[in-house]
């Protein structure tokens, strides 16, 4: 039983985040793009919060490498708000890419 709800919770978690990184790239309307971004910014940091206190006490390396996920997600909202520019856009989808996919893969995976 508690097998499947993990198979559930991560597919469920999967299909948003590959939603979610294809609307953020795909996507043409700005205002749309930036909502989806600020949704996955968001993700991102609430992925990193579930595979942090997910793990034992003790594995503090672990619960840090989850942690720096959520920051990278931070990080992109930062760079985001800070940098109307082109390039600060694509820099801050690329932190956040990077803080979903890695958090989706940490808490599943690694």
């Amino acid at each position: 039983m508690a097998l499947g709800l993990i198979v559930v919770s991560f597919v469920a978690i999967s299909v948003i985040s590959i939603i979610g990184l294809a609307l953020m790239y795909l996507l043409k309307n700005e205002r749309a793009k930036a909502g989806v971004f600020y949704f996955l910014s968001i993700w991102g940091m609430m992925i990193a919060v579930l595979s942090a206190t997910s793990l034992p006490s003790n594995w503090i390396a672990q619960q840090l490498i989850a942690w720096g996920f959520g920051i990278l997600s931070a990080a992109g909202l930062i760079v985001h708000l800070k940098c109307p520019s082109a390039s600060g856009r694509t820099a801050a989808y690329i932190l956040v890419t990077v803080s979903v996919i890695g958090g989706v893969l940490k808490m599943f995976i690694l």
